[in-house]
């Protein structure tokens, strides 16, 4: 027997919400997990950044379909193309600042959704204050702004941590520290994240813990390791202690702790 499609569910819920209003009750809408993706303007859409995006929407699709199966409800999904982020438009003094003037820019265009992670996805590979990417909130707090630097990720690593780096930094925006403890132990989101050796000299990093797999400074997971918390301790799984891996490789596939994560942040925060 097949299942009922995604857009026959939410037709569903549509024609339940209907009925709801028409015997006077309220209708609950359902969760919703949006994203809007904006690239940097001096470059546009092209083959990276579309390729960030669509690692995102794989990542967008894990949560929901998790999500539907644990808690019998069905989840709205939108990862969509926004316009891109002029240079001028954007400070880069500081992570906060880049935050702040990209919600700006977005607000004075009507384009903010305060429902929405707004990914922001510039190229500045010598930007060390800016580093890989960061999160200013998760999005039940009216909307978040996320970024991650696509120039430092493509130049000083590669195509497989740019898109996983997408994905990492979108994730902070659903999930939150007392929820990661909850599952995992650690209030550390990256914690949530699995660091699994597929045979003795490969292991395979998620995208939570991308940038926080290994500690070398040079040459580790990916050249420059992340800034934010981290405790080798608590990640989910780490096979790389015992033996250092030869080769590090990045996959799209999210971890089940941080898929009980997101799904406990839908139920909690987004319902």
């Amino acid at each position: 027997m097949h299942s009922p499609s995604r857009r026959r569910l939410l037709g569903a819920v549509g024609t339940a919400a209907l009925g709801g209003l028409a015997a006077g009750c309220p209708a609950r809408q359902p969760p919703r997990l949006a994203v809007s993706v904006h690239p940097d303007g001096r470059f546009g859409w092209n083959e990276t950044t579309r390729a960030a995006r669509d690692a995102v929407r794989v990542g967008v699709e894990q949560v929901a379909t998790r999500a539907e199966r644990s808690l019998d409800v069905s989840v709205e999904t939108s990862v969509t193309a926004g316009k891109p982020v002029p240079p001028d438009a954007v400070s880069t003094a500081d992570q906060q600042a880049l935050f702040d003037s990209v919600e700006r820019w977005l607000r004075d265009r009507d384009a903010y959704d305060d429902g929405a992670c707004h990914l922001y996805l510039p190229r500045l590979p010598f930007d060390q204050v800016l580093g890989y990417g960061a999160a200013n909130r998760d999005v039940a707090s009216g909307g978040a702004v996320a970024f991650a630097n696509l120039g430092a990720t493509e130049f000083w690593d590669d195509r497989a941590v740019s898109e996983n780096m997408a994905v990492h930094e979108w994730l902070h925006t659903v999930v939150r520290p007392d929820i990661a403890a909850a599952v995992n132990g650690s209030r550390c989101e990256h914690d949530l994240g699995v660091v699994a050796r597929r045979d003795l000299e490969t292991v395979v990093v998620t995208p939570l813990a991308t940038s926080y797999a290994d500690t070398t400074l040079f040459g580790g997971e990916t050249r420059w390791h992340g800034s934010g918390c981290y405790d080798h301790a608590s990640f989910s799984i780490h096979d790389g202690r015992e033996l250092r891996p030869q080769y590090w490789t990045h996959t799209w596939q999210l971890s089940d702790a941080t898929l009980r994560a997101t799904t406990r942040y839908v139920d909690e925060y987004l319902r």
